[in-house]
């Protein structure tokens, strides 16, 4: 198993960083459950589910780099830029493909405070955590909107 990054940020960081990476594959089976069943997010029901997989897997690795700060916002923006594109191309309502985003970054946080914070870390680590997971999913949605209506906009044309 790869060694999970490890940077020299806060303890609380690293301790994210390293359930994200070790427990991937639990976090996106359990977001990809939620999104196939949620009622706001119907059209994914008949998505390419590996492809969905996948682009969760690679967003949970990506955001660790972020965290660890490997990984630039102008990376966030030409992936979720891509996303949008890909899911105009499925056919995914920009308000499903935007509460898809939302329900990832929800998972994340109830599966992380379920386990790391039995801890009693410093409350400024935590703050400055979510408020860098939270500036990671902002610029993803908003990238991911452009690409969507770059999309749209080639389609009206």
């Amino acid at each position: 198993m790869k060694q999970p990054i490890i940077k020299s940020g806060t303890l609380l960081s690293n301790k994210f960083i390293q359930l994200i990476e070790e427990n991937h594959q639990e976090l996106t089976e359990n977001f990809m459950n939620d999104l196939l069943k949620h009622p706001e997010t119907s059209a994914y029901r008949g998505a390419d589910r590996d492809m969905i997989y996948e682009s969760s897997v690679t967003m949970y690795k990506d955001l660790s780099k972020w965290i660890s700060k490997e990984f630039s916002k102008e990376k966030i923006a030409e992936r979720y830029v891509k996303v949008g594109h890909e899911r105009f191309d499925m056919g995914i309502p920009v308000q499903q493909a935007m509460k898809g985003l939302i329900l990832q970054r929800r998972h994340i946080w109830l599966y992380v405070m379920n386990r790391m914070y039995d801890d009693k870390t410093d409350y400024m680590e935590a703050l400055e955590l979510n408020n860098r997971v939270t500036l990671y999913f902002d610029r993803a949605m908003l990238s991911m909107l452009k690409g969507y209506m770059e999309m749209l906009n080639r389609q009206l044309r």
